[in-house]
């Protein structure tokens, strides 16, 4: 990977003998406190974190330098704390909070509503058109980015809350309304797709099956981190085979190691050279704090660390935010503030965990990609503990019954 892909960042220097010894401890700790049951959104939230966030920083931070570097300690141990935050609140059973009675019609119908709504408007903005190349999305991709916050902002209501919940609605129906809603949701997916282009779009109604599968069949971590090690063998024996890294080039290089590089970047940057940090100056308390900066984090850091022009946007998960807006504090402090929201968003599925699982899986796994508070808002986080909390009974109890069958 740093021999194909060294003009972005991945560089690749042997680990020192400290540095051996140091971070197998460090990923360790953490993994002693992994869920073994992947069966609600705390533990979803943690084995995310963990494996696509923690990981990849410690491991990408230690190879990207030449040497032993005592500075990235810190950042080790903050990591390490902010990862203990979360498993402490993956194992903490969810508590009841009051939830108003709404009848399956209602709620059948504020949600088609809600759906036609943005659905149509995006219609009306793009037009139907055959979806992109998966190979070559990026055309379509910057056009969308063209349309403005508020076309930006109904895509990802449409592509992380409104297609997943008429997914997870026909998983868990009964035929012939499964068929139906499925395919409806299909559709819904494959239009957002292009209208945008995001890879991510195509990931999502997979990531759900995925989840459904681990469950409804109650698939341990333990046998899936089997499987995900088996699958990169896999794919680097295809790679090997072919020539080129396709597998780990797309795969392993964009969903794992480049949030690592970001992080370290972004930590480099703010922390270790000592920049003047955001404080949120750029977004909610801009009327508040002076930017000290013509530009957002993720250009800042794009513009420094792989272009010399605005266009390169690196944009990082919700704990490499953190850092650039209040440093070494906002690590453990942002991991409690998202800690504490997605067990209120258990609170608000007790008895029915698994369900808000699935709904909630594509808004949470934006925090890899994005900062807490604009996934709150903008990737849909807020808006799916809403329809959380408005769900039907009626449909819960079908669902829980269907569950405990598969059991």
């Amino acid at each position: 990977m740093a021999t194909s892909y060294r003009y972005q960042g991945f560089l690749y220097y042997p680990p020192t003998l400290t540095e051996c010894l140091l971070v197998p401890l460090f990923a360790i700790i953490p993994a002693l406190l992994v869920p073994q049951q992947l069966n609600n959104l705390s533990s979803y939230f943690y084995i995310l974190i963990y494996y696509i966030v923690y990981l990849p920083t410690i491991i990408v931070s230690t190879l990207h330098y030449a040497g032993f570097r005592p500075e990235f300690l810190m950042l080790y141990v903050l990591l390490l704390v902010a990862m203990l935050i979360l498993g402490i609140f993956a194992r903490i059973p969810a508590m009841a909070l009051p939830k108003p009675k709404l009848s399956r019609l209602s709620w059948s119908m504020g949600l088609l509503a809600l759906a036609l709504f943005v659905y149509a408007a995006l219609v009306a903005k793009f037009g139907l058109r055959p979806p992109p190349s998966p190979l070559n999305p990026y055309g379509v991709r910057l056009a969308a980015r063209e349309q403005g916050a508020l076309t930006g902002y109904l895509l990802r209501i449409a592509g992380n809350v409104l297609a997943p919940v008429v997914m997870v609605w026909g998983l868990f129906s009964r035929p012939p309304r499964r068929t139906m809603l499925l395919a409806a949701s299909l559709v819904l997916f494959v239009l957002v797709y292009s209208f945008d282009g995001t890879k991510s779009t195509l990931f999502s109604p997979i990531l759900i099956a995925s989840l459904w599968v681990v469950v409804s069949k109650r698939i341990s971590t333990s046998r899936l981190s089997v499987l995900a090690i088996m699958l990169v063998w896999v794919g680097m024996f295809i790679d090997y085979a072919l020539g080129k890294p396709m597998f780990t080039g797309i795969g392993i290089r964009r969903l794992v190691f480049v949030p690592g590089l970001l992080t370290t970047y972004y930590y480099d940057y703010f922390v270790l050279l000592n920049h003047p940090l955001y404080y949120y100056s750029h977004s909610f308390l801009r009327h508040v704090f002076p930017n000290p900066y013509d530009t957002s984090p993720a250009f800042l850091i794009g513009r420094t660390y792989f272009s010399s022009t605005f266009a390169t946007s690196a944009n990082a998960n919700f704990l490499a935010d953190a850092i650039a807006n209040l440093g070494n504090v906002g690590i453990p402090l942002l991991a409690a503030i998202a800690g504490v929201y997605v067990y209120f968003m258990r609170a608000l599925a007790r008895g029915r965990e698994e369900l808000s699982l699935l709904i909630g899986a594509i808004p949470i796994y934006a925090l890899t990609n994005s900062s807490f508070f604009t996934t709150l808002l903008t990737h849909g986080l807020f808006l799916s503990t809403i329809i959380i909390w408005l769900f039907p009974y009626s449909y819960i109890y079908s669902f829980n019954k269907d569950l405990k069958k598969r059991k």
